[in-house]
């Protein structure tokens, strides 16, 4: 039996990779006989992420016999025959995203995250672009299967702005890449905690089902079930009159999601993203102080909507993960992982290598307009999909209501403004993609947006050298 090989490309991001590793770890199907290996150009978190998995590897030998780590700064290395490459890497780091939130400030610009749309998202998917064609032109030279018809490697993108990022991609070599978010299943669970509040049960995969399609950080639940656990004959149930029931009247269990619950009561269908980083995709919020203060979910934190505050808790957070890593390095033992995370990546990997499908939603290409039938053929949609052994079998067919097409629209040429400039290297459709973000069109004029473009292109031209 062939070697199966594992990269995870920015293996420093500490809690994200920890996070996915030992969920690899919990796939006896994945412990057969695999390299894992490690991939940053950060010498040293690359080496204390290393040596903390080998510490695992150690501390819990029945989870990982057949299990090699591997570490290297160097890309090509690590891609090489590589079946499943991970990827997590933020070109730049802090120091660009920085300038990312600080330049469009000075325009009127507020954003609160500022890594998936308007001036942010753009210009952390150009910081990428060189990073990703590397990345795809070493896995064409050196990755698994390399030359021969069958299955090829298979990227799994954690790196943000998704939508960008997995458009950019496939279009540079086709079906090379699935964007993975934690969005969906993130509001699932909590979409179910209001089901079973509210009708005391406890919900599972056979008792709870919903259809959830869109773009991604703004797809939307068109269809949310339920069933009593107890009676097998008991017939689904629309939950929808359930969660507006439950907003309604759990004011405090609701409070971080005001404006999340707003695009609900607006549109009618609940969405994926989380109120924070949602305020950035539309022009209704962050425009003016009041509207901010009216729909913040908390003091402080992405629910507080504040201007850059996730660079803030980033800043803030510097260097305690580390120490944290190294105190964890000194006990007996690490702790114990009992079962996979939500995450998908491991998921996907294990029905890959055995068969068994999983069903997850993921980002891929609007082949044809087959998969969402009113959005733009090619762009990047987020739909349910299936994982076996033949690779990825995406749903389509799927038509959302206008008001959540006419939404997803509105970032979706965002997105496409900015990868065809990516693709093109033309200043003009960068300024176009901002030119369109609602966020920005809700406070800026072009002539003020053609301004704020070229002093970040400025600022940041040592990371986007291409332009």
């Amino acid at each position: 039996m062939k070697q199966t090989k594992i990269s995870f490309i920015g293996a420093g991001s500490l809690v994200f990779g920890r996070n996915l590793l030992t969920d690899i770890l919990k796939f006896p199907s994945i412990r057969k006989d695999t390299i894992i290996c490690l991939e940053d150009i950060d010498p040293k978190r690359l080496d204390l992420m290393f040596n903390y998995m080998q510490k695992y590897k150690e501390d819990y030998p029945q989870d990982s016999e057949g299990i090699t780590f591997e570490k290297t700064t160097n890309q090509k290395k690590a891609v090489e025959g590589a079946k499943y490459i991970i990827n997590a890497v933020h070109i730049g780091g802090l120091d660009a995203y920085k300038l990312d939130v600080e330049i469009p400030f000075k325009y009127g610009v507020s954003q609160c995250i500022g890594d998936s749309l308007g001036p942010g998202g753009v210009f952390r998917f150009l910081r990428s672009i060189s990073f990703f064609q590397s990345l795809l032109k070493d896995i064409q030279d050196v990755g698994y299967n390399v030359g021969n018809e069958g299955i090829q490697p298979l990227i799994l993108n954690y790196t943000n702005p998704m939508a960008m990022n997995t458009w950019y991609c496939n279009s540079l070599v086709p079906n090379s890449t699935v964007g993975l978010c934690h969005g969906v299943q993130g509001t699932a669970e909590w979409l179910g905690y209001m089901i079973s509040s509210k009708r005391s049960i406890d919900l599972t995969i056979e008792n709870f089902s919903y259809l959830c399609a869109g773009i991604n950080h703004m797809a939307w639940f068109l269809e949310i079930w339920y069933k009593d656990s107890i009676n097998n004959n008991s017939k689904w149930v629309d939950a929808y009159p359930i969660i507006r029931d439950f907003i309604k009247n759990n004011p405090k269990a609701v409070a971080k999601e005001k404006l999340r619950n707003n695009m609900m009561e607006a549109t009618g269908f609940y969405m994926t993203e989380s109120s924070g980083h949602l305020s950035e995709y539309l022009p209704y919020y962050r425009k003016r102080e009041d509207l901010l203060e009216k729909y913040k979910g908390e003091d402080s934190g992405h629910p507080s909507l504040k201007h850059s505050e996730d660079y803030n808790m980033q800043v803030n957070y510097q260097g305690k993960m580390e120490k944290y890593f190294l105190k964890q390095m000194k006990y007996e033992k690490l702790r114990y992982k009992e079962k996979p995370s939500g995450e998908y990546a491991s998921k996907i990997i294990n029905a890959m290598e055995t068969g068994k499908p999983f069903r997850l939603n993921g980002n891929i290409l609007n082949t044809e307009g087959g998969l969402i039938s009113n959005l733009p053929k090619e762009c990047c949609v987020e739909v349910p999909m299936f994982a076996d052994a033949h690779g990825l079998h995406p749903q389509g067919g799927i038509e959302l209501p206008a008001v959540c097409q006419a939404l997803c629209m509105s970032n979706i040429m965002v997105q496409k403004a900015a990868v065809e400039g990516a693709l093109e290297l033309n200043k003009e459709k960068i300024y176009h993609a901002i030119l369109l973000d609602p966020n920005t069109a809700s406070v800026c004029s072009p002539t003020e947006i053609r301004d704020m473009v070229d002093e970040m292109l400025e600022k940041e031209a040592r990371w986007i050298p291409k332009f």
